[in-house]
């Protein structure tokens, strides 16, 4: 058994390694192409399309259904569009037929996007990010580890309410028809998916929390915020299937498993099709979205985005929005202000986009070729490192709150900038733990009262 095991290590490490070979010499392709004539007929696109392809299975066989996985699936997407549909005009037909920009940037775009994803994939697998090293370890820690009884209560009550003030309309309306938040700001979707986070990890005999568990996926996404929901609903899936009696099992594949992320994928992409109509049962619309997973339409606008970030700095130069995140962080009462918009406002207001950039977008909007190059680097880093920090400070509970963090704002970051990532870990995220620990200790002072005394944290 022990020389099967070891044999099929190796297997993997030698598959490893030529495929990355293979797949690195192709970025290098792009690389020497950058700043010539696109060419459409071009051979190459298709077949690196598909050694990316080998590459993407390959990745998802070594690391298997977990963070490493997702996050190597939202890098591939933009792959797709660029080299499967670019080259035939079907990406972002209603901005790109005026302008041109993706053919014009083409080869800057798919060096971006090829090379990040190399990096990304390489990076992950050097700090061993596979399902039985990474993601089953913390899930582990996922039953019963906020033992407050109050706490429970307390956050289930708030990642209600939260979700009914940042979506306060009823479900079936059109995204164009539904209100703003009742109250001000725009972080009251980081204080749902913050909340939710103490409510998984809360005591499990609560009715509210229970309620709460189904309450906000749903209302999450019967009003579309499908970007907000995309991440809890894989640790939701991870813990749904990878569990039992609290123990984190070996991820292993079956029908079930294969039923339930196809039926996600089914559910995602058909809400982005019907949210301009309202939630509808529509035939044409669930043919649709089965077809426009491999082309997804979100991901053709942030090309296209990407394409005029391009242009943007090639026509005006370079803008400086990586610094500006500090002055960002700081409460506006401080004085101190950002000196731009954010990356893709800023393209926006330059270029008609839909708005959305993805991260090394932004990377090339500040430093050009070299910022694509220092894009994966940086990201991984921004990424990983909170991650630590709370490890450090809080022991097992804050490696579970990094590990939640990073998977539910991994696509916000890579498709739409550090901020929705950084902002709510520098100002929500340590309130949220103070709340936390501050209920806590109330309630040991309260242990005797039978309300508050849970006999069975777990």
């Amino acid at each position: 058994m022990e020389k099967h095991i070891e044999a099929d290590d190796r297997f993997e490490k030698v598959l490893f390694i030529i495929v990355n070979l293979i797949t690195g010499i192709s970025v290098i392709y792009y690389l020497l192409h950058l700043g010539q004539t696109f060419n459409s007929e071009d051979p190459w696109n298709l077949f690196i399309l598909l050694i990316f392809s080998l590459k993407l299975v390959m990745d998802i066989y070594i690391f298997k259904i977990g963070f490493a996985s997702f996050s190597l699936v939202l890098l591939f997407l933009p792959i797709i569009s660029i080299l499967g549909f670019a080259p035939i005009g079907e990406v972002q037909a209603l901005f790109n037929d005026r302008t041109h920009l993706i053919e014009k940037h083409f080869y800057t775009l798919a060096f971006s996007a090829l090379f990040f994803y190399y990096i990304w994939s390489i990076l992950l697998w050097m700090t061993n990010k596979t399902y039985s090293n990474y993601d089953a370890k913390i899930l582990s820690y996922y039953s019963g580890t906020v033992h407050s009884l109050l706490a429970t209560w307390v956050f289930s009550a708030l990642a209600i309410v939260s979700s009914i003030i940042y979506l306060p309309d009823l479900p079936g309306l059109a995204y164009k028809d539904l209100s703003p938040s009742l109250l001000p700001g725009n972080a009251w979707n980081s204080v749902v998916v913050i909340s939710y986070f103490f409510v998984l990890m809360g005591v499990k005999g609560s009715a509210i929390r229970k309620f709460a568990l189904l309450f906000v996926p749903f209302w999450l996404l019967s009003h579309y915020a499908r970007v907000d929901i995309l991440g809890l609903l894989l640790i939701l899936y991870m813990l749904l299937t990878a569990t039992k009696k609290l123990d984190v099992v070996k991820s292993k594949f079956s029908f079930k498993k294969a039923a339930l992320i196809a039926g996600g994928l089914l559910v995602f992409s058909y809400l982005g099709l019907v949210r301009h109509s309202g939630l509808i049962f529509d035939v044409e619309a669930i043919v649709d979205s089965v077809s426009i997973l491999i082309n997804y339409p979100t991901v053709q606008d942030l090309v296209y985005s990407t394409a005029a970030a391009i242009e943007v700095t090639q026509s005006y130069g370079n803008y400086y929005t990586l610094i500006d995140y500090i002055p960002q962080l700081i409460p506006s009462f401080f004085g101190i202000e950002a000196q731009s918009p954010q990356a893709a406002h800023l393209v926006a207001s330059l270029i008609h986009t839909n708005y959305g950039l993805f991260v090394y977008g932004e990377f090339y909007l500040n430093y050009e070729v070299l910022g694509l190059i220092a894009a994966p680097f940086v990201t991984y880093a921004v990424i990983f490192i909170p991650a630590f920090i709370l490890k450090k400070l809080f022991g097992k509970f804050g490696l579970a709150l990094g590990y939640y963090w990073i998977v539910l704002t991994i696509a916000r970051v890579f498709w739409y900038g550090f901020i929705y990532f950084i902002k709510p870990l520098v100002i929500i995220l340590p309130i949220f733990i103070l709340i936390y620990f501050i209920i806590s200790s109330f309630e040991k002072e309260l242990v005797d009262k039978p309300t508050l005394n849970s006999t069975d944290p777990h």
